[in-house]
């Protein structure tokens, strides 16, 4: 259609108007590319993780007092409109790069191609959907309430030091005693029972009441197994500003004679139905992603304490809030555990345990984003403790923020993660669907005993045992 007689006020006016409907019109994930700002894709290889004062969205500098101010109140989750900024790598923003705009180029400390972009709380669900959809994975993004913290997040990454540290207190196998008076002990009854409560609330999001009541659920289960015991303290975390009213859980076991080296085993208690993801009364069961992590942490804080068991160095069992959403409550406790100098030496993540179809192996070490010295102790305990019960691994790369190990490598810390053995085809098909219930899984939580096996092995292996006091006086410490 030819334009050419139309005058130039009317034509401006249909120009305006076509812009502001297009505007209003829900883009779909392979809508067109909106327009980043006006600095292109360039890093400078000087500094490859920090933001270029020439590109930053203005009125932020790198250096400024501004990259570290407080936190921005958070917007209410009740707001669809309320914008995000996501942290994705490049390569998945090309992929949602319809449902952002004003999207900046930067780089992690490791030189991974990343992109900060601003998007909405109603279109986090269909950029977790093309992820799951299109990768064939979880997460993909870090989420922030304004772009201040986003940028300061990345400016302050410390990946490349978290994925390369050598650990100065050393990853050792001499604690066979302990694990292996553990392993026989694991009830897969016990795991499926964890799974199914979790799984009957209606959702665990992160912005219902049911996200918060379950969460709660968790801390008095935890302090149940403690039994009273004075080194063992529970809490939950809510100094994250982007959680709603969902809190994390931590449980704290004091270490003996290292107490301020600090183990964490970790997983998250939040689920999501990505066909609705805005709705707080969405149906959203979540029995393998990531009840099953929950029952497997679970399960080994169960075994571990009614053994008796005292560890050497202290250990930190945690669930985390909103990892639906961006990894939110992951990011917020290693932010605050940099910030307060605490020293974990090591972090393992249990993000899905309980689905394996075909002939695939039972475990697969997650080779990205990790700690190589931690990966390196991970086949040593697998090969060690679970392969002589005919279990099998493999390794499988994950992609960027794929789970909450990536918060902890993030802010510097030894982190990695053994994912579920999924079918040859590719990971469990009903995740983030109301169809993620223990009936889709044979009604079983088998799966899920190897994992709190490995756990099992990891808790002994790197928190240690109390010494035994034995012979006279001098009061000598015998290891197990």
């Amino acid at each position: 259609m030819k334009l050419f007689w139309l005058g130039p006020t009317v034509l401006l006016f249909l120009l305006v108007s076509a812009g502001l409907l297009r505007s209003d019109t829900r883009r779909a994930t392979h809508a067109a590319a909106v327009r980043t700002q006006a600095a292109p894709f360039v890093i400078r290889s000087s500094a490859p993780h920090a933001v270029d004062p020439a590109d930053a969205p203005s009125p932020i500098r790198a250096g400024t007092s501004a990259m570290i101010a407080a936190p921005a109140a958070a917007p209410s989750p009740a707001d669809p409109f309320a914008p995000v900024y996501v942290v994705t790598s490049q390569a998945t923003w090309q992929g949602i790069r319809g449902l952002t705009r004003q999207a900046v180029a930067r780089r992690d400390s490791a030189g991974m191609p990343l992109v900060i972009a601003e998007s909405r709380a109603d279109r986090l669900g269909e950029i977790s959907h093309y992820v799951h959809v299109n990768e064939k994975r979880c997460g993909g993004y870090f989420a922030f309430p304004s772009r201040v913290e986003a940028e300061a997040f990345v400016q302050a990454d410390r990946a490349k030091q978290a994925m390369a540290k050598s650990m100065l207190a050393g990853y050792t196998l001499d604690n066979q005693a302990t694990v292996n008076r553990w392993l026989p002990q694991v009830q897969e009854r016990r795991l499926y029972d964890t799974i199914n409560h979790l799984s009957s609330y209606q959702n665990r999001y992160f912005a219902s009441s049911h996200g918060k009541t379950a969460a709660e659920w968790i801390r008095d289960h935890w302090q149940s197994l403690a039994a009273g015991r004075s080194d063992v303290t529970t809490e939950l975390f809510t100094a994250c500003t982007n959680c709603s009213t969902q809190p994390s859980v931590i449980l704290t076991i004091r270490g003996w004679d290292l107490p301020n080296e600090v183990v964490v085993l970790g997983a998250h208690l939040d689920s999501i139905n990505a066909s609705n993801p805005y709705d707080p009364n969405q149906h959203a069961p979540g029995a393998d992603d990531d009840a099953s992590g929950i029952a497997t942490l679970t399960e080994t804080l169960r075994i571990a304490l009614a053994d008796g068991w005292q560890p050497r160095r202290t250990v930190k069992f945690m669930g985390y809030a909103a990892e639906e959403v961006g990894l939110r409550g992951s990011n917020a406790i290693a932010q605050s555990f940099r910030a307060s100098g605490v020293n974990v030496v090591s972090v393992l993540q249990v993000d899905m345990t309980n689905y394996k179809a075909g002939a695939t192996s039972d475990m697969k070490l997650i080779s990205d984003y990790s700690n190589t010295d931690l990966k390196n102790f991970f086949v040593t305990l697998f090969d060690t403790y679970l392969a002589p019960m005919g279990l099998t691994r493999s390794a499988s790369a994950c992609g960027y923020a794929c789970s909450d190990h990536a918060s902890w490598t993030n802010a510097g810390y030894p982190a990695a993660m053994m994912f579920e053995g999924g079918s040859p085809s590719g990971s469990f098909p009903y995740i983030h669907t109301s169809y993620d219930t223990l009936a889709t899984m044979g009604e079983s939580a088998q799966h899920s005993v190897k994992f709190t096996q490995f756990a099992l092995a990891y808790l002994g292996e790197t928190a240690k045992t109390r010494g035994k006091v034995t012979g006279g006086p001098a009061q000598v410490l015998v290891r197990e």
